[in-house]
């Protein structure tokens, strides 16, 4: 029998019970009566796959790219697999963890981003070029058309000086037929915050949890006779609080 062996987590049992800890240390740092009152859940993640917390800066860069893998939108697999799950009305969870599962594959899933994170190392490196490695190279169509979700999110990031080395090379091997993809973008920025292309896919794997469970949850509540196919635009429709015009929010 062997021990369980980690640099990542530590405890100190109580004095009569070797099962149940009094403290718990996150490298070095007593978890609950310090770091979970003191730092974010941004921080944290950040700390357990870097064994060192955050700049503010990284911090807020984390966030940013976490914020833009949060939500799939409505015509994704993994969205549709999650409410698809749950007119069945099974334990919530299971629904997640099937729209999960649609989320980590390799179309535009985590495993398309570990593959870019990858690609994009070699391409900086110079090993070889990045138009190579289509389709896993963070460029190309969304829908057959330009990713506008990129096309938003680049000028907030730049003025945010959440713009490195991989989001450059990204930029500089666009072209009119294959664009900045929102997930390249997002694979680009967690390459330059120093992830590994598996930390980073399980990230934005992990990041779409809770979008998911709200659909799920949605769709759980309106019933099987409600099966859900958005792939025609007829059969999607939105019930929801209308959008904020572009004044409305300058002023909010």
């Amino acid at each position: 029998m062997v021990a369980i062996k980690t640099r990542i987590w530590m405890e100190k049992p109580v004095a009569d019970n070797e099962f149940a800890p009094e403290q718990s240390f996150l490298y070095g740092q007593n978890f609950y009566s310090d770091l979970a009152e003191k730092q974010s859940y941004v921080a944290l993640t950040f700390l357990h796959l870097n064994g060192q917390l955050p700049t503010s800066h990284q911090e807020k860069w984390l966030g940013f790219l976490l914020s833009l893998a949060a939500n799939p939108g409505i015509r994704d697999e993994s969205t549709l697999v999650a409410m698809n799950t749950a007119i069945g009305a099974p334990p919530s969870v299971n629904s997640v963890l099937a729209g999960l599962m649609a989320r980590s594959g390799l179309s535009r899933g985590a495993q398309w981003v570990e593959k870019v994170m990858e690609n994009l190392s070699l391409a900086e490196s110079q090993s070889a070029s990045l138009a190579s490695f289509q389709p896993y190279n963070g460029l190309g169509k969304h829908y057959d058309d330009s990713d506008w979700r990129a096309k938003s999110a680049m000028p907030w990031l730049k003025a945010n000086s959440c713009w490195g080395k991989h989001c450059e090379l990204l930029e500089n091997n666009a072209t009119q037929s294959a664009e900045i993809l929102l997930e390249g973008l997002i694979a680009a920025g967690l390459l330059d915050l120093g992830f590994s292309p598996a930390a980073g896919a399980v990230l934005f794997l992990l990041a779409a949890g809770p979008a998911l469970t709200a659909y799920a949850l949605e769709q759980q509540a309106a019933g099987y006779k409600n099966f859900p196919n958005y792939f025609a635009p007829g059969h999607y429709s939105h019930s929801g609080a209308k959008p904020k015009s572009e004044k409305e929010t300058e002023t909010d």
